[in-house]
């Protein structure tokens, strides 16, 4: 394949003269490259523009197990860093799109910050509706998460970080994790062939009992 892309090459040269053709390649080598990376640059802002205040916008509402410095610095710090950066690429790329349009030759950046505000405080709203949305569900999950825990803990479930045994239940009794239900999650008994133990769930998900070995 090298050779066959070296051989046309030498025929383009043969045709327009050595000096030409290496100026042409060269030429159009660079056009190419300039033209791919700003391609690449204008894809990378629009995904800035798109995806960087949506993620702010829902990240301050959506609901977090987080403490106060997880708060602080994930939820309210990152999010806000997020539609910033988010508002400094969608100003850049209205300031190209005008200068390129030459629609206000004279002053564009005032146009580019008042538009690119515009298009984050969109975006972020989207992304903060999201939120709203999701922050239920989020905040249930999370509670129900927390009151599994302490089922666990409660009736002294012992968590490993095994395959062959993922758990050891109140007895000291192996056990390993094969399947989630709806209603209930089932365990292998390690070394009782046959045997199964169950963690009975409510509708939520929330533990609410244990089978023993059956």
């Amino acid at each position: 394949m090298f050779l066959q892309k070296r051989s046309k090459l030498a025929f383009v040269a043969a045709a327009v003269g050595g000096a030409t053709a290496a100026g042409f390649g060269l030429s159009f080598g660079r056009d190419l490259y300039k033209k791919s990376k700003r391609n690449i640059e204008i894809i990378l802002l629009l995904l800035a523009v798109i995806f960087c205040p949506f993620i702010g916008g829902r990240g301050l509402v959506r609901g977090h197990d987080r403490g106060l410095m997880g708060t602080i610095t994930l939820t309210i710090v990152g999010s806000v860093l997020l539609i910033a950066m988010g508002y400094c690429a969608a100003t850049f790329l209205v300031f190209e799109i005008i200068v390129i349009g030459k629609t206000e030759p004279d002053n564009p950046l005032p146009l580019a910050l008042l538009g690119g505000f515009m298009v984050t405080t969109i975006v972020a709203g989207i992304g903060f509706l999201v939120g709203l949305i999701q922050r239920p569900k989020r905040l249930k999950a999370i509670a129900v998460s927390k009151a599994n825990d302490r089922f666990l803990i409660a009736n002294g479930f012992r968590e490993t970080d095994g395959s062959d045994i993922t758990h050891y239940d109140p007895s000291g009794q192996p056990l390993r994790f094969l399947e989630a239900h709806s209603d209930r999650l089932v365990f292998m008994a390690v070394g009782r062939r046959g045997k199964r133990a169950f963690i009975d769930l409510d509708h939520d998900g929330q533990m609410i009992g244990y089978s023993g070995i059956q």
